[in-house]
């Protein structure tokens, strides 16, 4: 299998932690909401899809705010 090149490390790291928070906050949502009915399965799935794609886009600005944030506050000797 072919590697990618590094310089992509950033976009799939962003792309990989919009996937994860969207799925785990969408349930939970959904959850405290409307607590476990028939078809939750489904629910989640079309409330997940929508969750990741719009988070996506926020989350490679947010990456950029992040380092920005981190460069003020962290001392890097």
């Amino acid at each position: 299998m072919k590697k990618l090149s590094p310089k992509w490390e950033p976009y799939i790291f962003v792309a990989v932690m919009a996937f994860g928070m969207s799925a785990v906050v969408s349930f939970v949502s959904i959850i405290l909401n409307i607590g476990f009915v028939d078809h939750l399965g489904m629910i989640w799935l079309s409330s997940w899809v929508k969750a990741f794609l719009i988070a996506l886009v926020p989350a490679f600005f947010m990456r950029k705010i992040a380092i920005f944030i981190l460069g003020k506050v962290i001392n890097r000797n």
